[in-house]
């Protein structure tokens, strides 16, 4: 994701010098003499880069015409109970919880007394994660 200016300008420099990479190896003679499986693979990992590039461009420059559905922002005031529903619904209690993260029953029951007041955005994510591939 491009999040500024700078990363918007090296993203199309990154753009156009993948283009002309690909463009060009075709008539690269070390090229030619590789492998057609190693050829395959150069070349899919330019266009694959090229492809990305692109995606992330197109993207930064709906945001910044103004294309963003503001409707589809979450309401960060749920992520609590969705933390603490996901926990019951995979079966765990607080100690189980907090055996995956490495993390005492007593700091799980504590985030979720306060609704996660105190915790990091980094812990959520290391929590929703443990969540979504515990199975």
């Amino acid at each position: 994701m491009i999040k500024n200016e700078h990363q918007y300008r090296i993203t199309r420099k990154l753009l156009c010098e993948l283009e002309s990479s690909l463009s060009s190896v075709y008539g690269d003679k070390q090229f030619a003499e590789l492998p057609a499986k190693a050829k395959s693979a150069h070349i899919s990992g330019l266009k694959a880069q090229l492809q990305q590039c692109s995606e992330d461009l197109s993207e930064y420059e709906a945001l910044k015409s103004g294309r963003f559905d503001f409707n589809k922002l979450p309401n960060l005031d749920q992520i609590p109970s969705w933390l603490i529903k996901a926990r019951i619904a995979r079966g765990l209690n607080q100690e189980e919880l907090g055996a995956l993260l490495r993390l005492k029953k007593q700091q799980i029951q504590q985030y979720e007394s306060t609704d996660y007041a105190s915790v990091s955005l980094t812990r959520i994510r290391e929590i929703a994660e443990a969540l979504r591939t515990h199975s």
